[in-house]
């Protein structure tokens, strides 16, 4: 090797191992931060056959499409403070602050929302474009939102509350609104966990703390645990009749739930409500569907599916949450709601509400302008399935249904003609979707067609084209 091929041989060492570096340094400025340990709970395969009903409930789940989570608790009254300490914590600050049972219950004892106002909430998530809500009846704190019978820890029990029952008041507002009523709840609690979740917990067990202090004594057994879970989930059945039911907190870090213990509940639901969406976390070897967290998949999954994620870094309130590095900004949240929806998803996008029973005006200001653009543009959402296309364009994303293609273009990619896959199907015409008046140019190839470019489009960080085409859209196989 030459004195000048060696040199050449070092520089490219140094590109790949600079471009590495940049790809490394991207990857991690954009990973979405963590303040809570993710389950690791299994996927379910879907259901073979579904009676009418139960298709007709699905139909109307994933026609909804974008949903608002509300986690509210006990937790939502420290802000993610403790002993003067700001933590990264939220609904976790119980298990982080390793926070004793009779001390956390003072604090939920002293609770009173005194601002919470179930037709605001509802109100806001109608006007984000938002067609349903889940709400946190019980997280893994124990700490109930509603007058359960089966536990005296809940938010009536003390006396500190005197407004309307928040499940009740949520669910009245969403028939209201038109919006489909979902339900957490964690079957299992921080006091059944053996040994924490992390190192640090793993070397507080090891010098003698007990998970079991984070509940009241005498301390629970797994099976008492199963027991009062199931009697909640009777009552949330019975009482609300939910449209969806939402299960978190049962993998094998939290306690001991067993297959069997989601069959019961399962049947003690299904008796009440047997059209009810039922979420994986349940334990179910199929449940009506799949719930991703902080995980978009590359690729459709089978049957349906729900992207949750939070607007910034906590599921609960925290003040420190509301920074535009950690909320980043609304366009960010409609890029997700599109690649989610092109493949076939539902989004549920968590905000936390104060102690007081508020949102924060950062929440509100960007759930505003999220429902700016999503509103005008919800035929793109309504009713659809994912892309026809095998793979995602660089321009934005794409859904479809029967005679129709949306195209969720980037602001930026308007001024010059963007490329779609072929289709099978035959052309009839394209415009926006907001105003079929502004007609787009669609040049047809045997491989490819060429949409627009789209003339004078609307100053707004996606533009949509809707084409028109006869029969449900079809990639051209080559």
């Amino acid at each position: 090797m030459t004195l000048f091929q060696l040199a050449s041989f070092f520089s490219q060492c140094l590109r790949c191992f600079f471009t590495a570096w940049a790809i490394f340094l991207v990857s991690s400025l954009s990973a979405e931060p963590v303040a809570a340990p993710i389950p690791n709970n299994e996927k379910t395969a879907p259901k073979s056959e579904l009676e009418a009903g139960q298709r007709a409930a699905a139909a109307k789940w994933n026609q909804a499409k974008f949903g608002l989570f509300l986690h509210w608790g006990v937790y939502s009254v420290y802000g993610g403070t403790y002993n003067g300490q700001d933590l990264w914590s939220a609904e976790w600050i119980q298990e982080n602050a390793r926070i004793p049972y009779e001390e956390y219950a003072k604090t939920a004892a002293a609770w009173n929302p005194k601002d919470f106002d179930a037709d605001v909430w509802v109100r806001t998530a109608r006007d984000a474009g938002m067609r349903y809500i889940v709400v946190t009846a019980k997280h893994h704190d124990g700490f109930a939102i509603y007058p359960t019978k089966a536990s005296r820890y809940h938010l009536f029990a003390s006396g500190a509350y005197q407004g309307a029952d928040p499940i009740a008041a949520l669910k009245k507002a969403c028939q209201k609104y038109g919006l489909l009523f979902g339900i957490y709840y964690s079957p299992l609690e921080f006091r059944g966990s053996p040994k924490g979740f992390d190192d640090a917990d793993h070397q507080a067990v090891a010098a003698g703390f007990d998970y079991r202090t984070l509940g009241p004594k005498p301390y629970a057994s797994d099976r008492q645990i199963a027991k009062l879970a199931k009697a909640q989930i009777r009552e949330l059945a019975e009482w609300y009749q939910p449209d969806i039911f939402w299960f978190d907190g049962t993998w094998y870090m939290m306690g001991n739930w067993t297959d069997e213990d989601a069959k019961e509940s399962e049947a003690i639901i299904r008796a009440v409500i047997p059209n009810v969406m039922i979420n994986n976390r349940l334990g179910l070897k199929h449940a009506d569907f799949n719930t991703f967290e902080n995980e978009i998949p590359h690729e459709a999954p089978q049957g349906a599916w729900e992207y949750c994620w939070n607007m910034g870094a906590f599921w609960g309130y925290n003040p420190r949450n509301y920074t535009p590095e950690l909320m980043k900004n609304p366009e960010h949240y409609l890029e997700t709601l599109g690649r989610i929806a092109s493949l076939g998803g539902n989004y549920l996008l968590n905000v936390g509400p104060d102690g007081t029973g508020k949102f924060h005006p950062m929440a509100t200001t960007y759930l505003q302008k999220i429902g700016e653009w999503v509103n005008p543009h919800r035929a793109m959402f309504d009713g659809v399935s994912g892309s026809p296309f095998s793979t995602t364009p660089a321009w934005g994303y794409v859904t479809c249904k029967d005679g129709v293609v949306y195209l969720m273009i980037r602001q930026s990619a308007c001024n010059a003609p963007i490329a779609i896959p072929a289709l099978s199907n035959r052309f009839k015409s394209a415009h926006l979707l907001t105003d079929a008046n502004v007609k787009v140019e669609v040049k047809e190839g045997a491989q490819e067609w060429q949409i627009g470019p789209v003339v004078d489009a609307p100053q707004q960080p996606f533009v949509v084209v809707q084409l028109n085409v006869e029969g449900h859209p079809k990639e051209l196989k080559k």
